[in-house]
């Protein structure tokens, strides 16, 4: 297997186990705790993220400069940059968290339900944890090691939800709820920092005299900028839409848990299709960023190519169970039947999600970080009007819906960008057909569905129609020959390897040549 094939399958692996564990933890959340539980916990993560954006930027753009580094064998410049990153992230997110500590107080108007900030409170040490955690983790990503890139988060996933049944379950008494889950994400986070600094100076990283403020803060602010405005909208939706549902007619603990069903039930499920779609764009950056130094734009298009077919497959292929079966899938995973109906009711998401979520990677390893920033803040500014007029007349349908246009719009936006860089790589055909032929398999789903669910319990009706819809689908796309196995295959191959012939005459004449030798 060659390396890009053995690191995608490596990457993939990890995300799927860790979401797989992670899904499961919600579901133990939702039935165990509550709606309102989830709702709370969500509420005061989301602000957490917001903070986080102030610190992530330099790591990633510490991964791309490592592998710069690295491609010419200077270890010293690595070490340098990584602990340029690792001291500008402990500086700033000790004053954050420091402040934070310091204001709460004041700090009241970031939660529409106050019970969130001694939640909050509890999350605030995981701001410096996870800025160290994702600096090491970076210089990783830098050296293309995806194995400790990638089990270092299942590890976290797998302590946190260890730790969150034991403060959360009941089983320690002075702690419970979402803020024993809030305390297990604390422990966890420490742990596996501590974990990943063993690895790193095992693996040969020192901590050296830090070089390259400049060209990291450059780089990052761009990147810091996007992460800002796309938590800022992830927190103001976590505070404006429980408010505005409220004034609705919703009880403050109703709306809350109707927050609880999109952020922690709903959503989750509608971002599954991110996990195939970022394992393949963290092994490509690399790549393109390689290809694109080199001046191979036919390369670099049929990079892009691949990954957008790939990314609108997947899409594709969670819309046609999503659509007829997310009722069932709510009812049998949360134990809520209006869950399932948002997976349902929400899943059209699926297609721009996917789409954004391939090309924003891909902009970056091209360098474009300000575009990014553009689309971003395009699509933050779209989703206002959405969250503020539409609660009263949608309810908390209003969050899907702006999602949606925010995705929509930054999808347009990058597809511009990438065709005015690397020329003409989407081919439209392929994903007209795609979607043109998912939307009415999807509707068929819907009918067969409620036929099938008149007969048997929601388990073998999810069974059975996941294997129909599934199979025709891929009949579809081997038929019409919008995908297939060799096309990949040939996506993940290198772009110098030698075909098998020349290495089968080889084999030959080194065999012929010891015969001859013995003779």
């Amino acid at each position: 297997m060659n390396k890009t094939a053995k690191s995608f399958g490596i990457v993939t692996g990890f995300a799927i186990f860790t979401r797989a564990i992670s899904f499961i933890f919600k579901i133990w959340m939702s039935r165990a705790l509550g709606a309102e539980v989830v709702g709370l916990y969500q509420i005061a993560l989301s602000v957490m993220m917001l903070l986080f954006t102030l610190t992530a930027g330099a790591p990633t753009v510490l991964s791309r400069k490592v592998a710069e580094a690295s491609a010419v064998g200077n270890t010293k410049r690595q070490n340098s940059l990584t602990t340029a990153s690792l001291l500008m992230g402990l500086v700033i997110s000790m004053v954050i968290m420091g402040l934070a500590y310091v204001l709460h107080p004041k700090l009241g108007f970031l939660f529409s339900d106050e019970r969130c900030m001694p939640i909050f409170l509890i999350m605030l040490p995981t701001l410096v944890t996870s800025t160290l955690y994702a600096s090491f983790r970076s210089w990783f990503w830098g050296r293309k090691n995806f194995l400790a890139f990638s089990s270092t988060e299942l590890l976290d996933e797998i302590v946190k939800i260890i730790l969150s049944i034991v403060f959360a379950g009941g089983l320690v008494t002075f702690i419970s709820g979402a803020q024993g889950i809030a305390l297990a994400m604390t422990i966890s986070d420490a742990l596996c920092v501590l974990v990943l600094a063993i690895m790193y100076f095992i693996a040969g990283g020192r901590l050296t005299k830090p070089q390259g403020f400049k060209e990291l803060i450059s780089r990052t602010v761009p990147l810091s900028a996007t992460r800002i405005i796309t938590s800022l909208a992830t927190s103001l939706t976590a505070v404006v839409i429980p408010q505005m549902l409220v004034k609705s007619g919703l009880s403050v603990s109703a709306a809350t848990a109707e927050y609880g069903r999109v952020a922690g039930m709903a959503l989750p499920l509608i971002m599954a299709p991110v996990m195939f779609v970022s394992s393949l764009s963290v092994v490509l950056i690399p790549d393109v960023a390689e290809l694109r130094a080199k001046g191979d734009m036919d390369a670099v298009r049929k990079k892009l190519s691949g990954a957008m077919t790939f990314a609108l497959l997947i899409a594709a292929v969670f819309f046609v169970i999503y659509l007829p079966l997310g009722r069932q899938i709510g009812t049998l995973f949360f134990g809520d039947d209006h869950a399932g109906a948002l997976v349902s009711n929400c899943s059209f998401m699926l297609f721009p999600i996917a789409i954004a979520q391939v090309t924003t990677p891909m902009l970056n390893s091209l360098g474009k970080e300000r575009v990014t920033f553009i689309a971003t803040l395009t699509g933050a500014l779209a989703t206002l009007p959405c969250i503020f007029l539409l609660p009263s007349v949608t309810g908390v349908y209003s969050m899907a819906i702006a999602s949606s246009v925010c995705f929509i719009l930054i999808s347009v936006i990058n597809l511009i960008a990438l065709k005015k860089e690397v020329g003409t790589f989407v081919d439209g055909k392929k994903f007209a057909k795609t979607i043109g032929f998912s939307v009415p398999l999807a509707v068929l789903g819907m009918l067969s569905t409620r036929l099938l669910a008149s007969v048997t319990g929601n388990l073998v009706t999810s069974i059975v129609m996941i294997i129909f819809l599934v199979f025709f689908l891929f009949i579809f796309i081997t038929a019409f020959d919008i995908a297939d196995v060799t096309g990949y295959v040939r996506l993940l191959l290198p772009t110098h390897t030698l075909s098998r012939r020349p290495r089968t005459k080889q084999k030959k004449q080194r065999k012929k040549r010891r015969s001859k030798n013995k003779e």
